[in-house]
């Protein structure tokens, strides 16, 4: 059996592309998460930011650069929630869904900073 190959010299270039795409990822999600907010959506948001983070964690190690995604998706749902000519059409009137939807997307996005490893 072959031992798995780490690869950890990543270039500044490598690791701004791999973010920038993570946080393209994080603002895409965060639009469909808005526009089919519910209980299954906070549930994939928590998963998914979960993924975004370790993905993250890869890249940039055990730091505050690993929310960066986390921090787009966070901004996406803001202006969708908050400001009514970004999104006030589509955002949800109900606040507990939005507010699960951020609590849960928002744990989802910290909880691989925190475990130990």
């Amino acid at each position: 059996m072959s031992e798995p190959v780490v690869r950890d010299d990543f270039s500044r270039g490598e690791v701004v592309s791999g973010l920038t795409w993570l946080s393209i990822g994080a603002a895409i999600s965060g639009l469909l998460e808005v526009v089919y907010c519910g209980v299954v959506a906070a549930i994939i948001g928590a998963l998914f930011n979960s993924v975004l983070s370790k993905t993250a964690m890869l890249w940039v190690g055990k730091n505050a650069a690993a929310l960066i995604p986390w921090a787009v998706w966070v901004l996406v749902l803001g202006l969708l929630f908050f400001v009514p000519a970004a999104g006030g059409f589509v955002a949800p009137t109900n606040n507990i869904l939005r507010a699960s939807l951020i609590v849960a997307g928002s744990a989802g996005a910290i909880w691989p900073l925190t475990r130990a490893k």
